[in-house]
């Protein structure tokens, strides 16, 4: 994959104006928040829907100023976080300068909740300059970032377990309208790696963001797991993107787990794209929790990702996908030998739901077919109507299509992720179903899933309205 080109792409979607909100998922009114850029959906309208998202709460206490880009002392970013208190808001918009660099180590803050507010992602980046992690919350609460970038953070251990270079906290992580990239967390011996960018011991939730080009590297025999986030309580990802991170190890008897997330936990993709991550095993995500608690992927595209061991989705807990596209996922293991199949685009342990969804165009170079789309363990399949899955190895729904889709490649095809667009054609006449009565597709505002005399279509995008806009009816 020409990973700088998707640097590239991703990079341009998000210098773009956004258009988006809770419309972009239900008949909802947007919200501004500040500037021109920076369009919040209703977090509390859209949590009465899905209640794994977290609203977060109103700042307590007057904002700390940061008047200064230097690494410490008066005025410092630095500063202003080490002696926040529960509840504070510290507020960067008002510089001018476009850098912090940190080159005296992370910044460790014991605040049990804490806001940092920028004056926006392409404006001020936090820059760990490959010196040590960034930020270090030891807070049970919530970190919330808004508006910056945050990059170049390096955490390295030989002697214990190693967790997040950019972003570590033992609480949630919130984010807004941020980019975290070129993120290195390293470990060694027998030690683990978590969270190549983020690692979380609550949720992970990130709005209009980016994870990106990082890596979670166990340089001995531990395992490395979430080269873009590790979430031990649920991840979130809302018109965000995570693309082109990595899980590494050097050992086969240990392997990696999710190369872009890796999260237990209640967790949902809406409007996201999950792209070009490789991890030895589960490639784009793993949601791996243990506790019955389910994962919905709704209106996102799961693309390009690379495993030895399913390329594109894992769901250990049941597994809801609802109007979206998985497809070009590769790996390279079939079967482990015990009757297990392990397709390259989703694999499944339970019942799951499926509707008005693409899964198609995913090699396992290994399997004695073209495309090995979705299998899962003993008892699992999907119920639904109204799919297109190229190679359904499990029970799927039996109205079910099996035909290529002919997607395009993954492009920027209008909104502020990444998507294929289907061959239009005697594809767009596929009817789909609109079970969550969403009123945009993937791309959000202006890209209708259903339009006026139209029927909703499955996959991420509705290519009817691509036609509709053309036409000049925008």
């Amino acid at each position: 994959m020409n990973t700088m080109g998707l640097a590239d792409s991703v990079r341009a979607l998000r210098m773009r104006p956004l258009a988006m909100g809770l419309a972009a998922v239900c008949a909802a009114s947007v919200t501004f928040a500040g500037n021109a850029t920076a369009r919040q959906p209703d977090l509390r309208e859209l949590a009465s829907r899905f209640p794994q998202i977290m609203v977060p709460p109103a700042p307590t206490r007057p904002a700390a100023v940061v008047t200064n880009c230097d690494d410490s002392g008066a005025g410092s970013l630095r500063d202003a976080i080490m002696n926040a208190v529960d509840g504070d808001t510290v507020d960067l918009s008002g510089l001018s300068c476009s850098r912090i660099s940190l080159t005296t180590g992370a910044i460790i803050f014991g605040a049990n909740s804490l806001a940092i507010d920028g004056p926006g992602e392409n404006d001020l980046l936090i820059d760990g300059t490959l010196s040590g992690a960034v930020l270090y919350h030891l807070g049970s609460g919530t970190l919330i970032v808004n508006d910056l970038s945050i990059a170049y953070g390096f955490k390295y251990r030989s002697d214990n377990g190693v967790m997040g270079s950019c972003i570590h906290t033992q609480g949630n992580a919130l984010l807004t309208n941020v980019r975290v990239s070129t993120c290195n967390t390293v470990s060694t011996a027998g030690y683990p790696a978590l969270g190549g960018a983020i690692w979380a011991g609550g949720a992970v939730q990130m709005i209009n963001s980016e994870v990106s080009f990082s890596e979670a590297h166990a340089t001995g025999y531990g395992y490395a797991s979430g080269g873009g986030v590790y979430a031990l309580g649920g991840f979130v990802g809302l018109y965000s993107t995570v693309a082109s991170n990595v899980a590494l190890v050097e050992s086969t008897s240990t392997p990696s787990f999710g190369g872009g997330v890796f999260a237990r936990g209640a967790s949902l993709l809406l409007g996201s794209t999950v792209s070009g991550n490789q991890a030895w095993r589960m490639g784009g995500a793993a949601f791996a929790d243990n506790t019955g608690l389910s994962t919905a992927i709704v209106n996102s595209t799961v693309s390009g990702n690379f495993a030895d061991t399913i390329g594109g989705v894992f769901g250990r807990g049941p597994l809801n996908i609802y109007n979206s596209t998985i497809a070009f996922n590769t790996s390279h293991t079939w079967t482990d030998g015990a009757s297990h199949y392990f397709a390259a685009g989703v694999y499944i342990t339970t019942q799951g739901n499926l509707d008005s969804s693409i899964i198609s165009n995913n090699i396992n170079t290994a399997a004695p077919f073209d495309t090995a789309d979705s299998t899962g363990a003993s008892g699992a399949g999907w119920n639904g109507s109204n799919n297109n899955v190229m190679n359904c190895l499990l029970p799927c729904p039996t109205d079910t299509s099996h035909e290529d889709p002919g997607l395009h490649p993954l492009a920027d095809n209008g909104g502020v992720t990444l998507t294929h667009v289907p061959t239009p054609g005697q594809w767009d006449t596929f009817g789909g179903t609109n079970l969550l009565n969403l009123q945009w597709d993937q791309r959000g505002v202006g890209f209708p899933r259903q339009s006026a005399g139209d029927w909703p279509e499955i996959g991420a995008l509705q290519i009817n309205s691509d036609i509709i806009l053309a036409n000049g009816f925008n």
